[in-house]
């Protein structure tokens, strides 16, 4: 179960630990139905997440095209995790902190 927080002006999603492919699968119905229909920005908060597998990027892709990439961020990513965002290229779309 993911934890998040609707404040009227953005939707944060935190995460937690590894995010690999088998917590992906576990999750991802969850997280896009937490997501489906956001009017606001969505952020995903992975401050307490050390590693995120190929099923992560892809959660944040179809996330970002469903709402929008403008809308979509992702904040407190670690050095590590950044690194993986960025080899994927996904720091010349959309929002990563």
């Amino acid at each position: 179960m993911i934890k998040h927080n609707d404040d009227g002006e953005k939707l944060t999603c935190y995460f937690e630990g590894s995010m690999d492919t088998d917590q992906c699968l576990k999750l991802e119905e969850e997280i896009e139905k937490t997501v489906q229909g956001a009017k606001q920005s969505v952020v995903f908060d992975l401050e307490k997440v050390d590693y995120v597998a190929s099923a992560f990027l892809r959660i944040c892709i179809k996330i970002a095209k469903d709402i929008g990439v403008q809308k979509f961020s992702l904040t407190g990513v670690c050095p590590q995790v950044k690194k993986v965002f960025k080899i994927a290229g996904f720091d010349r779309f959309m929002t990563i902190q």
